[in-house]
């Protein structure tokens, strides 16, 4: 019976996981079935990624990599998860820091959008 439920609730998130991005029917056919199996309970969360997170907003990015690696990144946090392993920021900055760097490059796009 164990095995039963879990077994549904695994299916339940990966479809979940699936509808996030969902494939044009026409194109169905040619997409490759994926071979990672998030297992349950393991991925990263929204409420885990911000645990994840010390009171200056310091990213401990070893234990977020290890939930990764664990279950991958759901859906609805991987821009904001993929801004740090991709390197626009840096785990030791700061909120500040980042909110900062944000204005810049704002900033700087609007100014390259003008000439």
């Amino acid at each position: 019976m164990l095995k039963s439920i879990i077994g549904r609730s695994s299916n339940k998130q990966n479809a979940d996981m699936e509808s996030f991005f969902p494939i044009r029917p026409d194109c169905q056919q040619h997409v490759p079935k994926t071979r990672f199996k998030p297992k349950v309970g393991k991925t990263l969360s929204e409420r885990r990624w911000n645990a994840a997170f010390d009171k200056d907003g310091r990213l401990d990015i070893a234990a977020v990599l290890r939930r990764i690696q664990r279950g991958g990144i759901h859906p609805s946090i991987k821009g904001a998860v993929w801004e740090f392993l991709l390197g626009c920021y840096d785990p030791n900055s700061t909120s500040e820091e980042r909110e900062n760097l944000r204005k810049k490059r704002r900033w700087n796009s609007q100014l390259n959008l003008h000439r």
